[in-house]
């Protein structure tokens, strides 16, 4: 048995431009949230320089006990043993090896800031290009139903080729709407792509870290 095919009116289309302004409103939320989340990870990240630099000035502090013990170490009748020289040694390694481990996270978190300042941008791009894209659409029907109203109501050819150029005119502006449109989504899922990538590398580095 032959499925039916559903009537599709031009209040179906109307609809489809009235869920793309609603469409065009969240992705506008979503930006403003992630440049919240964005703002939030930049002070992380400036913590983290922070705690860094504290942690290379203890290291520094550490090297002159480790050299004072060892120098100790070499007087029998000291209180200090290789034991204690050792043990110095492996915490200023560790401590060096975990500050540049953290660096490489930092380095990657400022990548991963700056890209998604991009993303917000490419977000309010797109958000942009879907409300012409919407508003666009809107007019075209509008200006269909013109053309239609006039065809029924039998006026005047002259009028009618006006009215036939005025929707051709819309139409090829809803055209050039819809290829930015496209240009911008495919720029967004470009930079999404390129941030997915940073989140792994950033993971790698948070497992090294532990």
């Amino acid at each position: 048995m032959k499925k039916k095919v559903p009537i599709l009116t031009s209040e179906d289309e109307i609809d489809l431009s009235r869920l793309e302004k609603e469409l065009v409103s969240e992705l506008e939320k979503h930006a403003k949230q992630q440049s919240k989340t964005v703002s939030t990870q930049a002070k992380l990240a400036e913590r983290i320089s922070d705690m860094n630099i504290t942690r290379d000035s203890l290291n520094r502090t550490m090297r002159d006990v480790h050299k004072q013990l060892q120098m100790l170490a070499r007087e029998h009748k000291s209180n200090v043993h290789e034991e204690d020289v050792n043990l110095f040694e492996r915490l200023i390694h560790d401590n060096d090896k975990y500050i540049e481990d953290n660096n490489k996270y930092l380095n990657t978190m400022k990548d991963l800031a700056v890209r998604k300042e991009y993303l917000i941008q490419k977000e309010e791009e797109f958000a942009e290009a879907l409300a012409e894209v919407a508003d666009t659409r809107k007019t075209v029907i509008k200006k269909a139903l013109d053309v239609e109203k006039a065809k029924n109501k039998m006026i005047d050819g002259d009028k009618l080729n006006e009215l036939d150029q005025e929707l051709n005119d819309v139409q090829r502006e809803f055209d050039r709407a819809r290829d930015i449109l496209l240009k911008k989504i495919e720029q967004f899922f470009e930079v999404r792509k390129e941030i997915n990538e940073l989140w792994l590398k950033l993971k790698n580095h948070t497992t090294e870290l532990s």
